[in-house]
């Protein structure tokens, strides 16, 4: 079985603390997705994954009901779980 080491929110500190946080401003709640604690070691990259995210689910024109339907499609055609 596989393992990565992550920092939970509950522990997080310094720069992960202000992704976290950051996380939880463009998600508008506290809850963060194992998904995004991955890169809890590399809160760069996890700050990067998150506006990335924010720009293709929350920004622009396109309803965000179709743009979670596309994304589901994909990740269905893609047998990929998240």
């Amino acid at each position: 079985m596989a393992f990565i080491k992550t920092i939970p929110p509950g522990k997080a500190t310094g720069e992960t603390r202000e992704v976290y946080d950051y996380m939880a401003e463009v998600a508008g709640h506290d809850m963060v997705a194992k998904i995004v604690q991955i890169f809890s070691l590399r809160p760069g990259s996890m700050k990067r994954m998150i506006r990335q995210w924010e720009l293709t689910m929350w920004k622009g024109n396109v309803p965000r009901q179709s743009r979670e339907l596309a994304a589901a499609a994909v990740s269905r055609f893609n047998n990929c779980h998240y």
